[in-house]
């Protein structure tokens, strides 16, 4: 949309959207087995986040390079990928692997956080401008008006 402000009501579904999956991770990370067996944390904004530590096999093969082992990581979360295509959050969240600091990438830390569709900090500094562009013409409609 060209303007910001009529972009509002899809921002504000967004973010309904986000504390219904707030809420969805709360209930089940308190009722879920699968997070103790996964070692599964909430940060405050909601992102879920577990380390995966790749075993012996995969760190000492000789046949499986360095930049395979992201692969290794992912068929180790894929019980955690099933689960959450299972409580319908998976298409609201992505995916990030970060190789943890100071273990020669033999640890990654598996980082899934919600996406937000709408909302963005480019939307918010339009609709402030916006806000602040249509203030300005109300206050100064006189003049404005004398122009024409």
């Amino acid at each position: 949309m060209w303007l910001a402000i009529l972009n509002f009501f899809n921002v504000y579904r967004d973010i309904k959207v986000y504390r219904d999956y707030l809420n969805v991770i709360k209930k089940e990370y308190e009722n879920s087995p699968i997070w103790v067996r996964k070692g599964m944390r909430i940060d405050w904004f909601g992102r879920i986040y577990t380390v995966v530590n790749l075993p012996p096999e995969v760190i000492l093969s000789s046949d499986l390079p360095k930049e395979a082992r992201p692969s290794f990581v992912m068929s180790e979360i894929k019980p955690i990928n099933d689960y959450f295509k299972k409580i319908n959050i998976e298409e609201l969240i992505t995916l990030w692997l970060v190789p943890v600091k100071d273990t020669n990438e033999e640890s990654y830390l598996v980082v899934y956080q919600y996406v937000f569709r709408e909302l963005s900090w480019i939307w918010i500094f339009r609709f402030i401008l916006e806000i602040c562009l249509i203030l300005f013409a109300i206050s100064n409609r006189s003049y404005i008006i004398n122009l024409f």
